[in-house]
């Protein structure tokens, strides 16, 4: 649920000439001097998980550009303005609405939002006469696309893309108990906008997991109930839990109560959401997110589902100038490929921006297109130093089947992992220093149950990535390899 520590050392794993019993594979490769495609399986429809956010990067440094930020705007009416300055009475009341444009910007902190509120403040703003309203028009609905496990939705990694993003839509609380047998008390930040009930039993930690692990309930709005067992001993320590924010909107709405409310600025009307644009709004602050490069980099580094899926929505609510709902943010995805650089995804399906969905299919073929795209116009998109590097940097840090040599710091390349799928795409530095493409599929891995729980608390490598390394090795010493490989 919480993820794996990108700093957890890696168990390395040996060559391997055989794939995994039962899985399925796809491998699509270029070598020197040659545009020919190597591999195997590369025109069959696979789960790509987070190596399609290679299709979100391009698409969205295609269309945006490097330099696009992605802005959140306070406004009031027009007539409330006076050559830039705020028409306030003697008593500080602001007899306009207020408006808060958000644009699903996965860097918009909490802190961040108050400088933003408490410019009403700096201007004099005592009481606003008329509603404070959150502009969500950005993003239509729903927030989560479908093929996402409803058992993961609780979990920070599936943090919603919505128009309202605060704190990555993501907060921690932890869990208490008194030993084995009670239940598990829910420690809660003050001033957070949201309520646990926790109905959780400590259990000793040996008996934790399997048929007995914590569920997490999502009721009306970002209220949480939880269920099932907690470990006991957690080096006397409470237990960390993180929780993904159930309802955007209602956490922007409570937030921005809060923050009006510490900055001392009553509000005679209602604070509330709306998908209805002010036509009259005129902007008196806003803040903007790190450029789209950076915004990519980070991405790809740290397989960040939120940011994959604001980029892929704020790229589609600008090409179509419209909401971006998912249906229309893979519209545009498709299209901008077409348009910009005549990559043909027409009969791939794609669900999101982030490949959280296990409804999306792509080729290998179709996902080696794109890195060779990338390749050719690395120049001016600057992509390739964006991947994480095997033995070096983000989820390529600690991977067992590149973490030595020769294929250490000669592979950069996107992870893509969901139950039982685990991909990897990018790019091999080969032995005479040509960047070779290769995208590598490997869906439906299965085991025994004993390797699979060596497997989960890190005892011993996933046997899939022996013939992982394999393939690679072959690919760094530039070798063809035949169909039956």
């Amino acid at each position: 649920m919480f993820g794996l520590s990108l700093s957890v050392p890696a168990l390395a794993v040996k060559a391997s000439s055989t794939p995994l019993e039962g899985s399925q594979v796809a491998v699509a490769y270029q070598l020197p001097n040659s545009n020919e495609v190597y591999g195997v399986n590369n025109d069959v429809y696979f789960h790509p998980a987070s190596t399609q956010k290679l299709v979100t990067a391009l698409a969205a440094t295609l269309f945006l550009g490097p330099d696009y930020t992605i802005k959140t705007r306070l406004q009031v009416s027009q007539n409330a303005v006076n050559q830039t300055k705020l028409n306030i009475d003697d008593q500080g009341v602001l007899h306009s609405n207020v408006y808060i444009r958000f644009s699903a910007d996965p860097t918009l902190t909490i802190n961040g939002y108050r400088r933003l509120l408490q410019t009403l403040r700096d201007e004099g703003v005592k009481t606003v006469a008329g509603d404070v309203l959150l502009d969500i028009s950005r993003v239509g609905t729903p927030i989560r696309a479908q093929g996402w496990n409803v058992l993961d939705i609780p979990s920070c990694f599936t943090a919603p893309a919505a128009a309202v993003i605060l704190n990555r839509n993501c907060t921690f609380v932890q869990l208490e108990n008194q030993g084995p047998g009670t239940i598990a008390a829910p420690l809660i930040p003050a001033g957070l906008p949201l309520t646990v009930d926790s109905q959780a039993v400590a259990v000793d930690n040996r008996d934790y997991g399997g048929d007995c692990e914590l569920e997490i309930n999502l009721y009306n709005g970002n209220n949480y109930v939880l269920t099932g067992c907690v470990p006991a001993d957690n080096n006397g320590k409470p237990y960390p839990l993180s929780l993904d924010v159930a309802d955007p909107t209602a956490w922007g709405v409570s937030w921005t109560e809060k923050i009006l409310n510490d900055s001392g600025i009553q509000v005679t009307g209602r604070v509330a959401a709306t998908a209805t644009p002010a036509h009259d709004g005129f902007t008196i602050a806003e803040i903007k997110s790190k450029p789209l490069s950076d915004l990519i980099e980070y991405m790809l580094q740290r397989s960040n589902n939120l940011y994959a899926d604001a980029i892929a929505k704020n790229t589609a609510a600008e090409y179509y100038s419209l909401p971006a709902t998912y249906s229309r943010t893979a519209r545009a995805l498709r299209s901008i490929l077409s348009q910009y650089a005549d990559i043909d995804l027409s009969h791939a399906y794609i669900v999101d921006g982030s490949g959280l969905s296990s409804h999306n299919l792509l080729t290998a073929g179709e996902l080696l297109e794109i890195l060779a795209y990338i390749k050719a116009h690395d120049k001016e998109l600057d992509l390739i130093s964006k991947l994480p590097v095997a033995g070096k940097s983000g989820t390529l840090h600690w991977r067992g089947s590149t973490i030595n040599a020769p294929l250490k710091l000669n592979v950069m390349a996107k992870t893509g992992t969901l139950q039982n799928i685990s991909n990897l795409a990018g790019f091999v530095r080969t032995q005479s220093g040509f960047l070779a493409p290769f995208v590598m599929f490997t869906n439906a891995i299965t085991y025994t149950e004993r390797t699979r729980d060596l497997v989960k608390y890190r005892r011993m490598a996933s046997p899939h990535l022996g013939y992982e390394r394999y393939v690679l090795e072959h690919i760094y010493a530039e070798k063809v390899m035949g169909r039956d490989f």
